[in-house]
């Protein structure tokens, strides 16, 4: 498996989803399978079946989490003014559209479109990371391309 880039912020998330789902999520799925044996037949039984399933959830996403942590890379963000990188927000103009967005540029992990943080593994991501302010480019994606370019770093 290659890295996956984190920022630090991405870490600590993943760390803390993955101390809540060993240390309370497990406990709660214990009880709720000790609690449906309880009520004796276990081939009918939907709390035990709904139990399992949500162990089963719950386990595959802690093994995932450990994945991505074994293979984390840290990323640290540019110190220039003029450079748009991993954990700064930025106006971004989108010709196509003639709008300007601010974009947050973020790890895979901490990525959420409706918000504007843009993963830097993203088309967009990848064509606005380490991109200078005044400097127009364009992005290829599934969509078709389209030129955006950082107006300005927040």
């Amino acid at each position: 498996m290659s890295k996956i880039q984190l920022t630090e912020a991405g870490k600590q998330k993943l760390e803390d989803e993955l101390n809540y789902l060993k240390s309370v999520k497990r406990v709660e799925i214990k009880e709720a399978l000790k609690v449906a044996r309880a009520q004796g037949d276990l081939s009918e039984n939907a709390d035990y079946s709904a139990a399992k399933d949500d162990q089963s959830i719950t386990e595959t996403r802690i093994a995932e989490i450990e994945s991505i942590l074994k293979y984390a890379e840290i990323i640290e963000a540019s110190t220039d003014a003029n450079v748009f990188d991993v954990n700064k927000s930025a106006k971004v103009k989108f010709y196509d559209f003639d709008e300007i967005e601010v974009v947050t540029l973020v790890s895979s992990v901490e990525a959420d479109a409706k918000n504007m943080k843009i993963s830097i593994d993203s088309p967009l991501g990848m064509a606005l990371h380490r991109l200078e302010v005044g400097k127009k480019v364009s992005v290829t994606s599934p969509d078709g391309s389209y030129d955006v370019e950082v107006i300005e770093i927040l």
